[in-house]
């Protein structure tokens, strides 16, 4: 992943090229992949959506156990522990 070196702090998208903010600083990428609309409606993507809708699922579940453990969680200086929930 390229990360920008520059005295230019670039946020937002031009042409194929997003800048973006991270935890690691600024970072760039391309964008890639497939269109969006040939996923929600392709029969060759039917597991693709079936997987996509089981993340949402343990996102949710996820957002339900830091609510309930938010007061426990206020000074915790993990900043990946979200991700590693919904893992």
């Amino acid at each position: 992943m390229a990360r920008q070196k520059g005295i230019f702090k670039i946020k937002g998208t031009i042409g194929d090229v997003t800048f973006y903010k991270s935890g690691d600083g600024y970072l760039v990428r391309e964008k890639g992949g497939i269109d969006a609309n040939r996923i929600a409606s392709d029969p060759a993507f039917q597991r693709t959506r079936e997987n996509g809708s089981e993340f949402g699922r343990a996102g949710k579940a996820g957002k339900m156990l830091r609510t309930a453990f938010r007061p426990l969680l206020l000074n915790s200086a993990d900043h990946r522990m979200v991700s590693r929930l919904t893992r």
